[in-house]
């Protein structure tokens, strides 16, 4: 034995005695002599054993400090505790809202409800949400067309004012509870002053589809002037790739039995001119007709016309404010980013089976998929799993929370302890176990010690939450 090994050998020996000594303190203090005999560690009675018998030592000297190490791990390391998966709220989506109504909704810790609103010009505009039932304290977020946060309030008790200022464009209003849940009256109100001028406009309800299902499209006259429109003209265009429009009918503001022409619709347009009979007028603002637009492919159908107006013998051109009718694929998108030092597979789990993908270099995922309750799952060789319950719903991305997997369970049993490190201590130097070498810098050796010590008794699978929506 050379004097170096020699000098590594008592000092190991010396801290055997000490570690028996150490448990035998414990033993006598306690009084419950059976009981503590029997849960000495078997790995430290195995240690001190072997190192009384010194002719056995010369072939294992190395191997016996690599366990005495895995050992003093074993007694000063902190366990990771795993966190409980939490349960998702489910997103109702609620019809499409309009000026100067009121609206009624229900909120709680599993329901969130979604509201769709679309702006026809640039407005501001406050909602106010007022408990009407049970204990919700309310919160109001304003999101995107893709469900992207732009503002939010927290309610005081009972009430929630969210005042706001926006462009044209299409968005939603989601109630969630702040705290408790109930019952609430949702009331919208324009606060700017909107132009006075005669004008036209269109409003799809809802203003989001999926592919096959269908949307109301009203086609309005606003500020009409004291005399009235003796009658009006409207060409519209749309994408016939996107939309078809069916079921065009008329809808009073001309008063009973007006004189209506309909030319179309046929390749994106048609023609619709009607005239009031017998002296009847168009003397108030109000839906001019209505037509049914189904979706035929994903994508933003815009909606446009030019209208032409008279009071009476002849016509004048007023503006007219389009709408983007938001057509989607009836599926969902779950996306996210795992970090590791290796390529990860991702596996996306329901009742149906499972779909896989593995991350790209920087880590991250996507998956496209049916709407549904799903179980996701990060795995990596060495290192312990992550998991999560998505919620996937259809035209929206589900965005899970960017996670780091915890390194160092090298034989995959799901709980990082010292039979991972004998794994290291077995191949110290060596590189021909990649599991093992938990740095990837091609050999295994104390460093990958070092990582395995510090997520030392972690077990189980890691907590992997979704991101709010929006």
């Amino acid at each position: 034995m050379s004097k170096c090994t020699g000098q590594l050998y008592n000092l190991v020996n010396k801290f055997a005695y000490f570690l028996l000594y150490r448990h035998l303190a414990v033993w006598r203090n306690t009084g419950r002599k059976m009981m503590y005999f029997m849960s000495l560690r078997l790995t430290d009675a195995a240690i001190f054993i072997s190192l009384k018998r010194r002719n056995l030592m010369k072939s294992k000297n190395f191997l016996r400090i690599v366990l005495l190490t895995a050992i003093l791990v074993s007694l000063f390391a902190t366990g990771v505790p795993v966190q409980a998966k939490g349960l998702q709220a489910e997103i109702v989506i609620r019809s499409t809202t309009f000026w100067d109504a009121t609206f009624n909704g229900e909120a709680n810790a599993s329901r969130f409800e979604r509201w769709s609103l679309q702006l026809e010009e640039d407005s501001a505009f406050s909602v106010t949400v007022t408990t009407t039932g049970g204990d919700l304290t309310p919160t109001i977020y304003l999101l995107d067309s893709n469900g992207v946060e732009i503002t939010n309030v927290v309610g005081t008790l009972s009430t929630a004012v969210l005042e706001t200022a926006q462009v044209a464009g299409n968005y939603f209003i989601q109630i969630e509870p702040e705290s408790g849940g109930g019952t609430y009256a949702m009331e919208i109100r324009r606060t700017d002053d909107p132009s006075t001028d005669p004008h036209a406009a269109v409003m799809f309800n809802p203003a989001a589809i999926f592919i096959d299902e269908t949307s109301e499209g009203s086609v309005m006259l606003n500020n009409v002037p004291l005399e009235g429109y003796a009658s009006a003209e409207f060409t519209c265009t749309y994408d016939p790739s996107l939309i078809s429009v069916t079921n065009i009918t008329e809808a009073g503001l001309f008063g009973d039995d007006p004189v209506v022409i309909l030319n179309g619709p046929e390749n994106g347009s048609f023609l619709f001119a009607i005239a009031g009979s017998n002296g009847q007028r168009a003397e108030q603002s109000g839906t001019v007709f209505t037509f049914a637009a189904t979706g035929l492919a994903a994508g933003d159908a815009a909606f446009n016309c030019t209208v032409r107006v008279s009071s009476g013998g002849a016509l004048e051109t007023i503006p007219f404010t389009s709408a983007t009718l938001d057509v989607r694929e009836p599926f969902g998108f779950v996306t996210g980013t795992v970090i590791a030092n290796e390529p990860v597979t991702v596996e996306l789990i329901d009742a149906f089976g499972t779909t896989t993908t593995v991350t790209d270099e920087n880590g991250n995922f996507s998956f496209t998929t049916p709407a549904g309750e799903y179980l996701i799952r990060a795995t990596a060789p060495g290192f312990l799993p992550a998991e999560g319950d998505p919620p996937v719903f259809s035209g929206i991305t589900t965005q899970m929370q960017t996670i780091s997997l915890i390194s160092g369970d090298i034989d995959g049993n799901g709980v990082i302890d010292q039979f991972d490190a004998l794994t290291i201590g077995m191949n110290y130097n060596a590189s021909n176990v990649p599991v093992a070498d938990l740095n990837n810098d091609g050999i295994i050796n104390v460093l990958d010690l070092e990582i395995l010590a510090a997520n030392y008794r972690a077990n189980g699978s890691l907590n992997w939450p979704v991101l709010p929506f929006g």
